[in-house]
């Protein structure tokens, strides 16, 4: 699952598509959605503080450490799981996550000057690199001229986003030597002019969040063929709470207090060791005490740790999406823009709702996903998390099979051979081929069969692509492709903190994988990104007009949002996830009430 900056991208080599859906008419259930299985965000297990002893965390994954050590220009999210909570955190956020103004406390202080259309960056007095110098101006430049080099041909981060940055663009082209719009004022303070202000850059687009060492990029940047072996990305300085002091390819981590920290005072836990642990693992690894704290547990491993005498699991609403989409287009390379195809299997918005209707989605949720999964609700793009985007009142299909076949015959879609099964409009044979993934979990046939069984009952022929579930890497390469043999997927997305859609559902979206598009929705886009978003009260108007728009245009049936799962051992004395993801609490302020990690 690929985390993008939809509601700031945290971008990672994990995995896939974004699409949805939602309901189309007053007649669909209301009143939102909420999990059958409900969490606490936080825990007070009591005890005192002992003064030496080390975090355990554990990164559940099937894939190694890759060693790009770089908060920037990572490859992989288990390798940013490191870094979050050691190099990283440079900018405070309020509840929407967005970055905070003038916060002088903050490592670089955040200013905005719409009118001049300038931000200001101004470096705490106070911060310094782990090896005891100061943080200043100029790393701050260096890390945008790393990402604008044009001699960096591999870099994954950069995005015409950072062209709304004065001179980037012509930087990125080799036309000049300098970003003209980034300029020193003052050994701590660094002025970026843009070409436009948009709200969006408090979210993080077209902005670096996070910067990297002057002396470690100019030393990088002398070879990029052997980019990922400097000490950039394998032994990287440090403005955060921790150093990387041993590194154990692949396996684990082990960060030691920045001595130089300039709040070192604040630092509880000296020592945090990540160590990679794999989902047939993670369970006896949980019980026997060799992690205090794992993030983002799956639903197998929530399973067999749910009653362990040793800990808590915490949980909130996760930034994340599933969604079943129609293919109603295709993504024209010549003009860069999606088409919509007029004849496609599901270009009646009748047949979409009758899919949609067809399927009982809170049963999937609640027996398949045992519960840890709820339905998702209007566009699926805003998920409890963020409460300024998301519609606790939000419409959801509910399985209504007299409606679903009432519509497939307003449609023009009827059973004229007694098959039992509808022919399309013309008479003819009409099936539906829908590509779902293997992903390796016991419930995928499952989930495939379920599906295909209820749009059955409605009389609508579907079949699995190939006659089968396909591989990952298979179903990323033809869905993007616009496999012609493809009318209907299942998918899911991890997302950001940036709620703006247009890079998953624009016209020239490369990601809108359903190439749906309309002028509606195109003048709803539009209006996110002008200056009227800066008022909070027009925000919440045109992103809950974009939300129920979307909905009743249906590119595709928003499925499942899901929990954030964290595995919280009785050592750990307080903590309140919630708090540490809007950076109310910081992990190296946690305290440990004993030497060794509780069993159970």
């Amino acid at each position: 699952m690929e985390k993008r900056k939809m509601l700031k991208v945290v971008s990672s080599a994990m995995a896939l598509t974004m699409l949805l859906a939602g309901c189309s008419s007053a007649s669909n259930k209301t009143g939102g959605s909420k999990s059958a299985v409900e969490f606490k965000t936080s825990v007070d297990n009591g005890g005192t503080a002992v003064s030496n002893g080390k975090l355990k965390v554990g990164i559940l994954s099937s894939d190694p450490l890759t060693g790009m050590f770089n908060p920037v220009f990572y490859l992989q999210a288990t390798d940013l799981y490191v870094m979050e909570d050691t190099m990283t955190a440079t900018f405070s956020t309020d509840k929407s996550y967005r970055m905070k103004q003038d916060n002088s406390d903050d490592p670089v202080m955040f200013h905005m000057d719409r009118d001049k259309k300038e931000v200001t960056l101004t470096v705490n007095k106070d911060l310094k690199w782990s090896n005891g110098k100061d943080v200043t101006a100029d790393d701050i430049i260096a890390t945008y001229n790393l990402m604008g080099n044009p001699k960096y041909s591999d870099n994954v981060r950069y995005s015409d986003e950072f062209e709304v940055i004065e001179g980037m663009k012509e930087y990125h082209d080799g036309k000049a030597s300098s970003i003209s719009g980034i300029s020193k004022k003052d050994d701590k303070t660094v002025v970026i002019k843009y070409k436009e202000i948009k709200p969006a850059l408090l979210w993080g687009t077209g902005f670096i969040t996070t910067f990297l060492n002057k002396d470690q990029v100019e030393a990088a940047s002398k070879d990029f063929t052997k980019f990922s072996e400097a000490e950039l990305n394998t032994k990287p300085l440090s403005y955060g709470p921790y150093y990387f002091d041993k590194v154990v390819n692949g396996e684990s981590v082990l960060a030691k207090a920045n001595p130089h920290f300039y709040k070192k005072d604040d630092v509880k836990v000296k020592e945090i060791e990540y160590k990679v642990i794999s989902p047939a693992q993670a369970s006896a690894a949980i019980k026997n005490g060799d992690v205090d704290y794992m993030k983002a547990i799956t639903t197998g491993v929530y399973d067999s740790i749910k009653d362990a005498k040793n800990g808590t699991v915490l949980g909130q609403p996760d930034f994340y999406m599933s969604y079943v989409g129609f293919k109603l287009g295709k993504f024209d390379k010549e003009t860069g823009k999606n088409v919509v195809d007029p004849n496609a299997k599901a270009a009646d918005v009748r047949v979409r709702q009758a899919f949609g209707y067809a399927v009982d989605w809170d049963q999937i949720n609640e027996k398949v996903f045992k519960g840890l999964r709820f339905t998702a609700t209007d566009s699926g793009l805003y998920p409890p998390r963020v409460e300024i985007f998301h519609n606790k009142d939000g419409k959801k299909f509910t399985k209504d099979t007299e409606k679903a076949k009432k519509l497939l015959d307003e449609a023009g879609l009827k059973d004229t051979d007694g098959d039992g099964l509808r022919e399309d409009k013309n008479g003819k044979k009409l099936t539906f081929n829908f590509a779902i993934r293997n992903t390796g979990q016991d419930f995928d046939q499952t989930l495939a069969d379920t599906f295909i069984k209820s749009w059955k009952e409605v009389g609508l022929d579907v079949k699995l692509v190939d006659g089968k579930l396909m591989a990952p890497k298979d179903w990323s390469r033809r869905v993007t492709a616009d496999d012609p043999s493809i009318d209907i997927f299942q998918g899911a997305w991890g997302l950001g903190t940036d709620p703006n859609p247009s890079e998953l559902v624009g016209t020239t979206a490369p990601l809108n994988y359903t190439r749906y598009t309309s002028d509606t929705l195109n003048k709803d886009l539009a209006a996110l990104s002008t200056q009227e978003m800066f008022d909070d009260n027009k925000l919440k108007e045109a992103y809950k007009k974009f939300d129920s728009d979307y909905a009743n245009e249906i590119p595709w049936l928003p499925f499942s949002w899901t929990n954030e799962m964290t595995w919280i051992n009785k050592r750990i004395k307080n903590i309140d996830i919630a708090k540490l993801s809007l950076g109310e609490m910081k992990l190296y302020q946690l305290e440990l009430t004993s030497d060794d990690s509780a069993k159970g």
